[in-house]
């Protein structure tokens, strides 16, 4: 495996077709469902979609076993627009997507909805603002789920590493987010990110914590890095 760090088989692995797009998308309001879908196939044309199993091979084994490059797309945040939009129209497509939701939200009131926002580098859009809600709930995570979609980590309250250092924090945003994933889905999340995509350092209590969590991959926001079996 440790051929795969070397600069001449990452040039080779490129030239090859042998790597690995990551796509991030936070908002995706009725207004752009027409946009997503071009993007999205415009990326499915191009790359293959890839999945856990398809990274823990990888990772496993250096070996690439899909036809093209491959193509992570994310959904992050929650945003209720994720699972009336990005949600049907990946249905469409065929396409397998990852979901990164923030727990706290999906339980909160609509009526508090917005100060969460404001609290929380959480955008809700001016073409949103008279809806009833900005949020999905645990029931359509649930959906996205049993659609065949993959449920990840990213914090409760969509906290960034540097915020998170106390044994109440780490319970919040990354212990207990990971616990009431993994009892909605029967899985532990493959994967788990900071706000702002920051890696985990071991030699935080933050980093500690998600390294030590059981959670395969720390996604950042152009890699996923391999942090357990």
């Amino acid at each position: 495996m440790t051929e795969v760090l070397t600069p001449g088989y990452q040039r080779a692995a490129f030239a090859a077709g042998k790597y690995l797009r990551i796509v991030n998308w936070h908002n995706t309001p009725e207004s752009q469902r027409g946009t997503l879908k071009r993007e999205l196939r415009w990326y499915l044309e191009r790359y293959h979609p890839v999945l856990p199993a398809d990274l823990d091979r990888f990772t496993d084994t250096g070996r690439w076993a899909l036809p093209k490059p491959g193509f992570i797309p994310v959904f992050y945040d929650s945003y209720l627009n994720n699972a009336t939009v990005a949600l049907p129209v990946c249905e469409e497509l065929g396409l397998t997507a990852w979901f990164f939701p923030t727990t706290a939200i999906l339980s909160l009131d609509p009526d508090d909805q917005e100060a969460f926002a404001d609290a929380h580098d959480y955008t809700i859009l001016d073409e949103e603002k008279s809806q009833p809600r900005f949020a999905m709930t645990w029931d359509d995570l649930d959906r996205i789920h049993r659609e065949g979609h993959v449920i990840c980590a990213h914090t409760a309250n969509h906290a960034a590493a540097k915020d998170i250092s106390t044994d109440a924090e780490i319970e919040r945003e990354i212990l207990g987010p990971i616990r009431e994933l993994e009892r909605l889905t029967g899985y532990r999340p493959p994967a788990f990110a900071f706000l702002y995509g920051t890696p985990p350092d071991p030699g935080t209590a933050a980093g500690a914590a998600v390294l030590a969590s059981g959670v395969r991959y720390a996604t950042t926001n152009t890699a996923y890095l391999r942090i357990n079996d």
